[in-house]
């Protein structure tokens, strides 16, 4: 039961919906039918014309579709016809609706005359192709048409007008947009743009210049290639913006001149002074451009009659010489920074570098000496030819290599993108200009000379081997350092490591004290992974030009080298402590010795640098020569616990003060008067002695104190301990600091002058109390 239910249910619906469907169909197209009765051509499609002929008093006008809906006009000139023009002309007829109708068989005495339709104003003739409408309309020869006759205004002064349609009796009433619509001249009709074709489509673009020079540029896949008046790549951005303009050039309807040929020598176009030309396939379209006339220039196409204006600036911008086609970016390879190739080979008059990409150390030079590279360098050299842009077309002749040094004295640049296959991309590099900002070059390719900046690319191509080696001179790991000696401004310091529990560093020379770790490391990470800015020379000649026979500065570390890490070339650094070459087997003592300082315009100084047991100089910053040369011991003057402080005697020229701690722990002054003292400024002036930070070590150990006046100190402070007492002598005023002593460790230090002014001041306080 439930299963016939469903059935009929079925039934029931396929029904509904064919019923919707045939129904709906047939009102549809009943409405439609409806609707075009009541146009004045109801079986007229636009698709169908293929030629109309507008004939009026002055004149008929003839236009005829050539193919793939292109219109030309035939008469009263052989022209392109405005297709936009056109459609609308058909598209109005297709929709042009009945607003009356006027049957003769209903009208007594009718006569067309009153209508306006015995000599109509204007007739229309839109021709159908044969074969595509069936239909009884009047045939001429193989093709069948629609005449439309247009006659007078109706006289109630509206717009609407009468009209006829050959082969039906019956007058038309319709809107007088018609009139509109049809009424057009020769310059309505006429295609306005100068060129038509598919941009993409272009293969060929030919410029003859005011200076008659031929440039000729065609199209190989994606890129432009010039072939006269020199073969080269064109620059194919800059063409297809021409081929844009030429593409988007418009004639205003009020710049059609003349149609006649006799104007043409007139506006100079028998000898235009610039013709431009774009072709595809077997078409050529050529614009002639000649005299000019305020900001227009006369203008025609080469295969049509008409002469017009286009504006100046079309001569401009097409007016272009040779090199302004050229392309300007000197190298083209496909890679995404030095993704992608694999060697770098620079060949020189007496050696060749080659530089080999790796998956295990990235770059790697491989000739004349295995090494690795630096990878920064090689990559940016990569990117920096990728975009190198020719500043000059220098020579195309291919006869004065020489002259720009291109001949055997260049460095040839190869890049590959595989390792044993041809070259991606060769070029020569030559001398620089006489400012030294630009370097000639030349294509492997081509016989043409070009200029180039030097800026990050000249230098690494002539340096070569020093430029693009790696700039990690000495490595070794940091915790591994045993021993550091600094030499400088006459002095020697040695510091040494001890091994415990806590690493501790002692500076054992100029005196034994322990080391300031954080001063001792600051040199030990310095030299454990020591880059060059820089590499100058590798010739190992002439180094005391270099200031290597009395260095600024020297640095020697000793280490112990790591299990499959040794430097089987290095020697021993110094004279006064030979036996560190040999202090144990797999110890290692390297010596940095610093030279003359550069001061480079605009920059922070440089030093010249080298290794002691390598012939190889390099640079290194100011930073760094800082770095070594910095206390090894704290600038911290004192540090004592004051609560174990028993006494403070402060003494000036002009006041002397003593104080002392009394049963209750509190202090008392003793002179130069007796009172206890209220509050903690005793305790402030300890405090502030213990944050006392030198700016540096002027010496060690001094036997001389008249050298920083400190024989008869102009402030003296000295503090009493249970374990016995330490003065704080103040010297010397400089222009901004003190020469200071710690008596106990007879060191000298500098100290900014603000902070011992604030430690005058609270003890001034302890007598104005």
């Amino acid at each position: 039961m439930k299963f016939k239910t469903t059935v009929i249910l079925l039934i029931v619906a396929i029904v509904g919906v064919c019923y919707i469907f045939l129904y709906e169909r047939k009102q549809y197209r009943t409405e439609e039918l409806v609707l075009r009765q009541q146009m004045v051509l109801p079986d007229y499609k636009v698709s169908q014309i293929n030629k109309i002929e507008i004939l009026k008093d002055k004149g008929s006008i003839v236009l005829e579709n050539v193919g793939e809906n292109h219109w030309r006009l035939r008469e009263p000139l052989e022209l392109r016809a405005d297709e936009a023009e056109v459609n609308n002309i058909l598209s109005h007829f297709e929709f042009l609706k009945k607003i009356g109708t006027l049957k003769e068989s209903e009208i007594e005495n009718f006569n067309r005359k009153d209508y306006g339709l015995d000599k109509p104003k204007i007739v229309i003739n839109l021709w159908i192709g044969k074969g595509l409408l069936k239909t009884n309309r009047p045939v001429s020869g193989n093709e069948t048409k629609y005449t439309i006759s247009i006659g007078d205004k109706i006289a109630t002064g509206q717009n609407d007008v009468y009209i006829s349609v050959e082969g039906n009796s019956d007058i038309f009433v319709v809107n007088g947009s018609l009139l509109e619509k049809i009424n057009k001249d020769v310059n309505d009709l006429r295609n306005k743009w100068v060129f038509e074709f598919d941009e993409a489509a272009v293969e060929r673009v030919k410029i003859i210049n005011t200076s008659q020079e031929s440039i000729v540029c065609a199209k190989e896949e994606r890129l432009w290639w010039m072939s006269e008046p020199v073969i080269d790549r064109a620059d194919s951005e800059r063409i297809k913006g021409i081929i844009n303009e030429l593409k988007n050039l418009k004639i205003a309807k009020a710049d059609f001149v003349s149609d006649t040929e006799g104007d043409i020598a007139k506006c100079g176009l028998d000898k235009p002074v610039l013709t431009v030309s774009i072709g595809y396939k077997d078409q050529i379209q050529s614009l002639l451009l000649g005299h000019t006339l305020d900001e227009k220039v006369y203008a025609k196409r080469s295969d049509e009659s008409a002469i017009f204006f286009v504006h100046d600036v079309v001569i401009n911008d097409m007016d272009l010489e040779s090199n302004d086609l050229r392309d300007r970016q000197f190298l083209r390879f496909e890679s995404i920074g030095s993704y992608g190739i694999e060697q770098i080979k620079m060949e020189y008059p007496d050696t060749t570098l080659t530089i080999d990409k790796t998956e295990q150390y990235d770059w790697v030079i491989k000739s004349p000496t295995e090494i690795l590279a630096d990878g920064d360098v090689v990559r940016g050299f990569v990117e920096k030819i990728k975009e190198l842009q020719i500043q000059e077309f220098v020579d195309d002749s291919g006869e004065n290599y020489g002259k720009y040094g291109l001949d055997q004295s260049a460095v040839s640049v190869s890049v590959f993108r595989k390792i044993g296959e041809g070259e991606t991309v060769k070029f020569l590099v030559g001398k620089t200009d006489e400012k030294g900002g630009l370097c000639y070059v030349s294509r492997a390719d081509s016989a043409a000379v070009f200029s180039v900046p030097t800026e990050s690319f000249y230098d690494i191509v002539t340096g070569g081997f020093l430029m693009v080696r790696d700039k990690l001179v000495m490595e070794f790991p940091k915790e591994n350092a045993t021993e550091i000696v600094v030499e400088r401004d006459g002095n020697r310091f040695v510091c040494q490591k001890e091994e415990g529990i806590i690493e501790k560093w002692f500076l054992r020379s100029p005196v034994n004290v322990e080391a300031d770790i954080d001063s001792v490391n600051q040199v030990v990470w310095n030299l454990a992974f020591l880059k060059a800015d820089k590499f100058i020379d590798a010739t190992g000649k002439d180094l005391g030009s270099y200031g290597f026979d009395n260095p600024t500065l020297k640095v020697s570390v000793t280490y112990e080298e790591s299990e499959g890490i040794k430097s089987e070339d290095a020697v021993a650094t110094t004279e006064e402590k030979p036996e560190t070459n040999l202090v144990e087997s797999n110890k290692l003592t390297r010596t940095l010795l610093v030279g003359n300082k550069l001061e480079p315009l605009n920059e922070k100084p440089s030093y010249y640098a080298k290794l002691a047991d390598d012939d190889l100089v390099f640079q290194i910053g100011w930073t760094d020569v800082r770095d070594y040369s910095v206390d090894l011991v704290s600038k911290t003057l004192f540090n004592f616990d004051i609560t174990q402080t028993n006494y403070l005697k402060i003494k000036s020229p002009d006041l002397e003060i003593s104080l002392e701690k009394n049963n209750e722990n509190n202090w008392v002054m003793t002179q130069p008067e007796e009172k206890i003292i209220e509050g903690n400024l005793p305790d402030n002036i300890l405090l502030a002695m213990n944050a006392l930070k030198a700016e540096s070590i002027v010496e060690y150990a001094t036997n001389d104190l008249s050298k920083y006046k400190l024989e008869d100190p102009q402030f003296s402070v000295t503090v009493g301990l249970e374990n016995g007492e330490n003065t704080m002598l103040v010297g010397e005023k400089t222009e901004s600091s003190y020469f200071v002593m710690n008596e106990a460790l007879n060191y000298v230090y500098l100290v900014r002058r603000n902070k011992l002014e604030d430690l005058k001041r609270i003890t001034k306080s302890l007598v104005e109390q």
